[in-house]
């Protein structure tokens, strides 16, 4: 609400219980200042019946990927640059998911801007990284990963507390006997085609050696292998393990035409592995090494590597690897994250409090920022809300309250909420920090604006038992602006309900209402709030929003189609004269 002069202050003591100016009380001499000829302007917009100014929508993303504790991370990606790496450079920051999949798939809905029509996909596997460019298509990414082969995925479970836990004897193959009939001799093949082991050979070959090719028995069974098929290299496992295991590994190992030197490697990746045992046999037996290994903290899976040093494409066989658990480790918890708009960067609510009258639409009444970050468990449920949140201006002497409604969850689903700041005794909570009386779970931020201006705070929003993303809604949910204290007046985006408290009063028919029907669009299609997916800054006083943001009204009359980031301050979108500091 804005400050009027004394007249109409008389006149609102005398008529109304609440504040409610007509039109004329708009009309003001000074430069800039709304005018009743410059909101017939913007009312007479013809705006889409079907449009509710959304700058975002739901999108849905969808990975498989059976490979055990591989990370994700997906970036909302614009091409605004003139090449793909300063795209990439920039989306980078604008990370939206980082987690990894349960049960080989990671679903999620989340809340995307409009201005993306891509994203920007990194995929971690230990220490191997790869990226894609997935363009979005019906308001879906989907992603599936082919595995080279589901015999080399880890074996673990993830328990109730979201922890990782191996459940068998994870090593494979370890005397190569599960793979390709061999003949009376050898064999080169693609490491697909032997169970369990892969291969740091650049042409992806293992050879396999039957017992008695050329005088040398296998150590166990009928098959054994050569460390260097075509080239020097290494052969591996990764397996699943926790912090603080300890692993027994033993391995047999033997020359082939002299004296053949090997390294044993266990750690984290192919990278930073560290030398366990040196091997120096000759060729006329078997030599046994063995050892054990504690996987260090944090470490959820461990690569053991035997790999040649030297020898070219000649030498180096192994034979009857065994890897066993000693001692179980710890279980590690996965913690994966949702973000809107996007990891660092803030979107914007603003309100116009007149509703259901009309205002002045320099929607500066309230303006709220914020970022939502949702945290998820190994299951890709949400534990955890936390709304970080600042209130940028307040546009009039009305004392206005906001808040947030997860529709379709029921208040019993909250554990706990904190950050509220409540002052003028106007809400009643439960418990739990939910507002009392209500079937949804509706969580009151403040109750006056005027004292949290410029103030950071974070609303933490924490479920008893996790839920689906589905179930929780998208970002914003469902925010509102409560009116001057008054418990039974909100003012919410368009089309969206309000909460349960509300429902019992009667907007009226008076002429001068614009919102009979109590959609929160005027008749010809106005909003009283909008959601603004990044940074906005507020009109200056009774500056009509169309004054400060030069294509607003391309992007409304098209139905939100064109112009999409209008709000964005790029060169000639914003008059920032005519914007607030």
């Amino acid at each position: 609400m804005k400050t009027f002069n004394l007249f109409s202050v008389l006149t609102f003591l005398l008529i109304f219980s609440s504040c409610v100016p007509n039109e004329s009380d708009l009309q003001q001499s000074e430069t800039g200042e709304t005018t009743v000829d410059g909101i017939k302007a913007l009312e007479s917009l013809t705006i889409p019946n079907n449009f509710n100014f959304e700058t975002e929508r739901k999108v849905t993303l969808t990975i498989n990927d059976t490979t055990p504790h591989v990370k994700y991370e997906v970036y909302a990606y614009a091409e605004n640059a003139t090449t793909e790496a300063e795209n990439i450079s920039e989306a980078l920051t604008n990370l939206l998911y980082s987690g990894k999949p349960f049960e080989g798939e990671i679903g999620q809905v989340l809340s995307l801007s409009s201005v993306y029509d891509k994203v920007y996909l990194s995929r971690k596997d230990g220490l191997e990284y790869s990226f894609e460019i997935i363009t979005i298509l019906d308001n879906k990414i989907d992603f599936k990963f082919a595995n080279k082969t589901d015999s080399k995925s880890l074996t673990y479970k993830v328990n109730a507390n979201g922890c990782s836990e191996c459940t068998d004897n994870f090593f494979l193959n370890g005397g190569f006997e599960k793979g390709p009939a061999l003949p009376n001799s050898y064999i080169i093949t693609d490491e697909k085609n032997v169970d369990g082991w892969s291969t740091t050979a650049t042409d992806s070959k293992i050879e396999l050696w039957k017992s008695g090719f050329q005088g040398v028995p296998a150590q166990n069974g009928t098959y054994f292998a050569e460390l260097n098929a075509n080239q020097s290299s290494a052969l591996y496992q990764r397996i699943c393990t926790s912090p603080g295991a300890e692993i027994s590994w033993s391995v047999w190992h033997r020359g082939r035409s002299g004296t053949d030197n090997a390294v044993v490697r266990i750690g984290e990746n192919l990278a930073t592995a560290t030398t366990e045992a040196t091997m120096r046999t000759g060729k006329t037996a078997w030599v046994h090494y063995s050892g054990t290994y504690t996987v260090p903290a944090e470490q959820q899976d461990t690569y053991f590597i035997f790999e040649a040093v030297g020898g070219g494409s000649v030498g180096n066989f192994i034979d009857n690897i065994v890897i066993t658990e000693t001692k179980a480790g710890n279980c590690v918890g996965v913690i994966n994250k949702l973000f809107y708009p996007t990891a660092v960067t803030n979107a914007t609510i603003a309100f116009e409090d007149q509703w259901p009258y009309t205002g002045d639409y320099d929607f500066n009444d309230l303006v709220v920022s914020y970022n939502i970050q949702t945290i998820l468990n190994a299951q890709n449920k949400v534990k955890q809300v936390d709304y970080n949140y600042m209130v940028e201006s307040v546009g009039g002497s009305y004392t206005n309250g906001f808040g947030v409604e997860l529709q379709g969850v029921l208040p019993s689903a909250i554990s706990s909420v904190s950050g509220s700041n409540l002052t003028e005794n106007i809400i009643t909570n439960n418990a739990n920090g939910t507002e009392q009386l209500q079937p949804n779970a509706v969580i009151i931020f403040f109750d006056n604006a005027h004292i949290n201006v410029g103030i950071r705070n974070t609303i933490s929003i924490v479920f008893a038992n996790p839920i689906a993303t589905t179930a929780l809604g998208t970002a914003p949910f469902n925010p509102f602006l409560i009116v001057n204290k008054d418990r039974l007046k909100e003012i919410h985006l368009p089309k969206k309900p309000t909460t349960y408290y509300p429902k019992t009063t009667t907007i009226g028919t008076s002429p001068t209402i614009k919102d009979s029907d109590g959609d929160f669009k005027t008749p010809t299609g106005l909003p009283w709030a909008i959601n603004i997916a990044g940074v906005y800054k507020a009109p200056k006083e009774k500056v009509i929003i169309t004054d400060g943001y030069n294509f607003f009204s391309n992007w409304a009359t098209s139905g939100g189609t064109t112009k999409v980031d209008w709000y964005i301050d790029k060169n000639g979108y914003r008059n920032n004269n005519n914007l607030k500091n």
